[in-house]
């Protein structure tokens, strides 16, 4: 057997039970999920916006706007003249609070000019008091002084840069002036320029750009606009942009009213000809967007404001509209588009069937409510263990409309959880399961108003929580006054207190979030800790496990074992865990960036009033005293009582659960340069490293020391939020880390339960280190490449998003960059090498403007991050090798089709910027595909008109695609199972045409992501890879094998790789969700004696262990591809029709072999080659009722022939096995619940003996990961 080698210099023990917050089967006496029913009120109230307002095609959210600003978030700031208040969008168009009154006081205005923000700090120009006063992100007013000029001031610009404050305006002498105030010091007056101001009165707006070397102006009298370059407090003559006189032609100006530079100092003007005119850093005229209406742009626009991304916001007061367009001056459509309560429900129900932590452990329905009959009373999903993703796909249909009775709904409830119900012929059984004493049940009822009958109801609630087990949450939606006593006696009496209230979308995903969270709490009983993740260096084995506490943040332990020299385990040398409890909250380094202070150690409250909005980013004023109990619960105290001791500043664990991260250990630099003797060796990172100094550099003081005497340390991602650094020599934690795109989700660990706390994800995802050479400091204008130590991680379930660290130097590591995927706000956020956040919106219709900025595809980042070189060309360094990452999009819950299924290659020497996506077919087994083009202007359509008229809700679902990120709803008529007269409406007016595609599809079928970590071949993997860069394989949840060449010398155009990267479907295991077929794990390979690659991987769906029927069909695969090394393309696809099930593969069955799993058996860990065998870790539920774990069974097949050369299955014990690591004449393996007696085993670790047979073998060094 050639095959190839996984030596690392240590070998890493990975345990991934499950891919969710949900601990595997196994782990306590529980095995089976919560059953849980949303009861979605579609009273005609729900048809409202959220303050209680008809919606009709007038409604506005804002009114009278006059001026606009944006913060770094991409958050708009837009002042409503008449109301004189401010109110708050988010990136998505949402609205998210407002503040403000008339008066003179520090959140009261008279006339508001002119808005700016700078560093997200508001500044505001009162021109009739003339005043600028200082606001926060929250509205609340700042110290620091303000200015304050005189009411005699008119018609005043303003413009903020890092050092001046700038205030042009006109006195009522005509005297034309700009004035210059320290900006840190607004009281203090640093010059007054009243020179050649002449034709420039009425000084209306003014902009200064980026870098803040040049300011324009506009005279709304004269119709002129100029640039002045900025030197100190001295300003330049002015030069004038365009024509710059009257008229409506191009370049001309009429009345402009507003000025903004783009970050590429492009020049956009607003005036009264209804249009926006674009000029380039020259001030010569690009192009101009003109349109008259009273609707869409415009009709008496007046302020204009853009991004730190360059989305640019036009206000215009007549429409009461606020337009967002692109650099290239495309139309995307207008913010703050009213929203329904029944819209923003959809919504937020459609994200938590999305979200793993949430439905990993319960089976979902959907029941619609409001008037006491049908259609309106009625279960549109029964609760199931693909109820989530069924819900996904018809929530879209609840319409609003009639009253809202909830005796008769509880009724219905009742009768469903007691006998079942019948809906349009079809008896659909309860899904309570008789004798199952552990199973969970629960009501979850979203409602808006008050509602009738409420004593009547209450018994209801009463009998189904006292005679069938089933409690009811209450999720208020806008409740206010005594309404609430309804709501509050709800929860109470359904034994869920205290009731949820939401006042905005965010708000109810978090109540909603909330109350499963409980919810599914309840279903885990643990017996023993569970093992997650492991690792060996040298004589010692580092081991991971956790302890389950309800309601509480999981405790965990990270311990240190001597390993014997037989392989056996010795003493243990530390617990991580332990040692962290005698370390006081306040003498840790946990740090962050952008906190106010740097350092190791900036999580702390002293920085509150810079953390205080990173911490709670839904909340529009958070409190001092929250940001403080928050910091202090991260630190270690227990700030939330969870021991129910009745104080608050004693200390808890401190060492979260570590999950799915797995460990790793970095010491001094280590890896090769030493020359194979392979004819490939010149393509191997040894070779790159030998021609590039990684010699010198092991001796230089990089590393803070001499890089050979680096400390050792152990990387552990923890779901506390933190990536903790402990040294290996003492189990010592040195400094813990919260990325950027996780500290936001901190204060999810907040629930309303007393003495409670949520446990999150955080750090979920596993680190990958390795040393590369390049310039790692991008923005300081010079080329200086050097080795670095590069930490990237993803967040698992803990985020859509990844980070990464240069921890050359473990006592200064340094952020490097981060981005993350907003799918639920539909933004992209991406933090640059210099900390600076840059976001993009894609929530109404319209592609990124940044391609290098295209996260738009990414889930929740299970795949671990491969780092490789490739080969690239561009007009600057022609050809030439780049550090890349690779890794797949990651989970989308199999029912999202927005994002998932791809592969990203992202750039490391380009701050983390996407060099390319790579789509991976969604192989939708369509039974109908129907194109539709939609022009600018339209906003609904009837899909019968391309000849959907009808499909079957029984067996059919209907997907869209190509919509961008446009929101929509789909509407039907429904006759039994026959749905009917099909329509689509998007959420607003489309600003550009669309062309989207509606497929019918079985309603079986997998909606398609990439959750496993891919299989990298590159020159070091094996000397049969004579190439550059390396070809990639992919595992998908749709069971299919995907092969990417990465071979290629790539052209580099606008730093994205220009051409479609080659990729072919090797073989699809023809899954869906009744098989169960889903690919989690990544793909073993080896090269056999055959001379051929071989892939080895098994199937099952880790979010469903537990699930038990006859018609799952799992299955063990080792598939050949014949063409390694090289690229091919494949047709026909192959499939199980060409393999094996008994012998070997050759004749008709050239593709490899497969073996059936009986008993609804699942494989729960990457297959592990050793010697000459395959092994497999399976697990086996039992049947539901019986509560009880199930059996972890580890498979041992022939590497060529499968069952056909032999087959030996051992039960270990009860509960999930890990992946299976080989050590010499030693296997380890993990197990979540009890080994069987007799085997070896130390806490959760297996020991077993090695029986299989070597095999000769040529050895190629160098792993798929080099973790030191």
């Amino acid at each position: 057997m050639r095959q190839i080698i996984k030596l690392l210099i240590f070998f890493q023990f990975v345990f991934n039970f499950a891919e969710a917050k949900m601990p595997p089967p196994g782990t306590g006496t529980s095995n089976v999920p919560a059953n849980i029913l949303i009861m979605l009120d579609n009273s005609g109230s729900m048809t409202w916006d959220i303050d209680g307002n008809y919606i009709s095609s007038w409604t506005k959210m804002v009114n009278n706007p006059w001026a606009s600003a944006v913060d770094s978030r991409g958050w708009v700031y837009v002042y409503e003249l008449y109301n004189r208040r401010i109110m708050v969008f988010d990136d998505g168009g949402n609205r998210k609070f407002n503040k403000g009154s008339y008066g003179y006081g520090c959140n009261q205005f008279l006339y508001v000019n002119r808005m700016q923000i700078h560093n997200d700090i508001i500044y505001l120009l009162d021109s009739q008091t003339g005043t600028v006063k200082k606001l926060n992100q929250s509205l609340n007013c700042l110290g620091g002084g303000n200015i304050t000029v005189g009411p005699q001031f008119t018609f005043g610009g303003l413009a903020v840069s890092d050092d001046y404050v700038y205030l042009g305006g006109t006195f009522q002498s005509w005297q034309n002036y700009i004035r210059i105030y320290d900006r840190n010091n607004l009281g203090s007056l640093r010059a007054t320029l009243t020179d050649g101001w002449d034709g420039y009165q009425y000084m209306e707006s003014l902009s200064v750009n980026s870098d803040g070397t040049k300011l324009a102006l506009v005279s709304y009298r004269n119709h002129k606009v100029c640039v002045r370059s900025i030197s100190g407090l001295n300003l330049g003559s002015c030069q004038k942009v365009g024509n710059s006189s009257y008229g409506s032609g191009t370049g001309y100006f009429n009345h402009p009213t507003s000025v903004v530079f783009d970050s590429n100092d492009n020049i956009y003007v607003l005036d009264q000809s209804h249009r926006i005119q674009k000029f380039d850093s020259s001030r010569s005229f690009v192009k101009q967007y003109y349109a008259f209406s009273y609707s869409d742009p415009f009709r008496n626009p007046v302020d204009i404001s853009i991004s730190s991304s360059d989305r640019i916001y036009a206000v215009d007061q007549a429409n009461s509209h606020v337009y967002e367009f692109n650099t290239d001056l495309g139309y995307i459509g207008k913010i703050g588009i009213p929203k329904s309560r029944m819209q923003m429900a959809k919504a937020v129900i459609k994200q938590i069937v999305s979200n793993s932590d949430l439905i990993t452990g319960a089976n979902f329905g959907l029941m619609q409510w409001g008037n006491g009959f049908s259609p309106y009373l009625k279960l549109r999903i029964p609760v199931s263990s693909n109820g989530a993703s069924l819900i996904y796909t018809d929530i879209d249909n609840v319409r609003g409309g009639g009253g809202t009775q909830l005796l008769e709904a509880m009724q219905y409830a009742r009768q469903y959880w007691t006998n079942g119900v019948t809906v349009n012929g079809v008896k659909y059984n309860s899904p309570r399961l008789n004798g199952a004493a552990c199973q969970l049940n629960f009501n979850i009822l979203i409602s808006d108003g008050e509602w009738w009958n409420h004593t009547k109801a209450m018994r209801v609630v009463a009998d189904m929580k006292n005679r069938l087990g089933v409690k009811t949450f209450s999720v208020g939606l806008k409740i206010t006054g005594s309404n609430k006593f309804y709501y509050n006696e709800l929860a109470r009496i359904g034994d869920t207190k205290p009731a949820l209230y939401a006042d905005s979308q965010a708000q109810l995903f978090t109540a909603l979030a909330d109350a499963i969270k409980q919810a599914i709490s309840g279903t885990l009983t643990f017996t023993t800790p569970a093992v997650m993740s492991e690792l060996q260096r040298g004589d010692f084995i580092y081991q991971s496990t956790f302890k389950y506490e309800k309601h509480k943040q999981w405790q965990g332990r990270l311990k240190k074992y001597k390993l014997n020299s037989d392989g056996s385990f010795g003493p243990l040398q530390w617990d991580a865990g332990d040692l962290l409890n005698n370390v006081k909250p306040d003498k840790r380094n946990i740090w962050t960036i952008n906190a106010g202070t740097t350092g190791i150690n900036n999580l702390i409250k002293s920085n509150k009033a810079n953390l205080k909005a990173k911490l709670f980013p839904l909340k529009a004023s958070p409190t001092d005293a929250e940001t403080d109990e928050l910091i202090d619960f991260v630190r270690g105290f227990d700030s939330y009582d969870t021991d129910s001791d009745t104080f608050t500043n004693d200390e808890r664990h401190k060492l979260a659960d570590i999950y799915n991260s797995e460990l790793v250990v970095v010491g001094r630099p280590e890896a090769s340069v030493t020359d194979t003797g392979f004819s490939n060796f010149q393509k191997t990172d040894a070779y790159y490293r030998l021609v590039n100094g990684y010699e010198q550099f092991k001796s230089n003081r990089d590393c803070g020391v001499v890089c050979n005497n680096r400390e050792e340390l152990i990387y552990a991602g923890a779901n506390s939020g933190i990536l903790h650094a402990f040294t290996t020599s003492q189990g010592k934690e040195k400094w813990g880390y919260i990325p950027p795109n996780l500290i936001g989700k901190i204060s999810n660990i907040v629930t309303l339960k007393a003495n409670a706390t949520n446990p999150i994800y955080g750090v979920d995802g596993s680190p990958v280190v390795k040393d590369i050479f390049y310039d790692d400091t991008p923005n300081d204008n010079s080329i200086n490449p050097r080795w670095r130590t590069v930490l990237i991680s993803g967040l698992g379930s803990g985020g859509q998003g990844y980070f990464a660290i240069d921890v050359t130097d473990p006592d200064n590591p340094r952020h490097l960059f981060a981005f993350e995927n907003d799918s639920f706000n539909k933004s992209v956020h991406h933090w640059g090498e210099d900390k600076s956040r840059s976001t993009l919106s894609y929530g109404r219709g319209t592609l990124l403007p940044r391609a290098e900025l295209d996260y738009t595809q990414i889930g929740e980042s299970w795949s671990t991050p491969r780092i490789i070189r490739i080969k690239v060309k561009d007009n600057i360094k022609g050809v030439h090798d780049k550090w890349v990452a690779v890794f797949g999009a990651g989970y989308n819950g199999a029912v999202q089709p927005d994002y998932g299924s791809a592969v990203y290659i992202i750039d490391i020497e380009n701050e983390g910027k996407v060099l390319k996506k790579i789509k991976i077919d969604n192989q939708l087994n369509s039974r109908h595909n129907y194109f539709f083009g939609l022009p600018a202007g339209a906003q609904e359509v009837n899909l019968g008109t391309k000849g959907l008229n009808r499909y079957n809700k029984s067996s059919e679902k209907i997907i869209v695609d190509g919509v961008g990120n446009m929101g929509y709803s789909i509407s039907e008529d429904i006759n039994g199972n026959s749905a009917t007269n099909i329509r689509l409406k998007f959420d607003q007016i489309l600003p550009q045409a669309v062309t989207f595609i509606v497929s019918k599809v079985p309603k079986n079928q997998i909606v398609n992501s990439v959750p496993s970590d891919l299989t990298v071949i590159t020159a070091d993997s094996t000397d049969k890879a004579d190439f550059h860069g390396a070809l990639v394989y992919v595992g998908d949840l749709q069971g299919k094998i995907t092969k990417i060449d990465l071979t290629e010398t790539f052209e580099i155009e606008n730093n994205v790789i220009k051409k479609n990267i080659n990729t072919t479907t090797l073989f699809t295991a023809e899954s869906n969700s009744t098989n169960d077929r889903y690919i989690f794990h990544n793909l073993e390979a080896t090269i056999n004696d055959d001379n051929n690659l071989w892939l080895y991987f098994g199937t099952g769906n880790m979010q469903k262990l537990a699930e038990r029927n006859g018609q799952i069909r799992n299955r063990l695969f080792g598939i050949i591809d014949k063409d390694f090394p090289n690229y091919q393309t494949i047709s026909p696809v192959g499939t199980v029709r060409k393999c094996t099930s008994r012998g070997c593969p050759g004749g008709a069955y050239p593709l490899g072999w497969f073996v059936n799993l009986p008993n609804s058996q699942k494989v729960t860990a990457q297959a592990t080659v050793d010697r000459d065998r395959v092994y497999f870790s399976i697990y086996e539920p039992t049947n539901a009722a019986d509560c009880e774990q199930g059996k972890g069974i580890l498979g041992q097949y022939e590497l060529k022939c499968g069952a056909g050369g032999f087959s030996i299955s051992t039960e270990l014990g009860s509960g999930v096995l890990s992946k299976v690591v080989a050590q010499g004449d030693k296997l380890y393996v993990g197990i979540s619940g009890q080994a069987k007696s007799g085997l070896k085993t130390q806490d959760n670790l297996i020991q077993l003996n090695n029986i299989g047979i070597s095999q000769n073998k040529e050895i190629q060094l160098e792993g798929w990961r080099e973790n030191y």
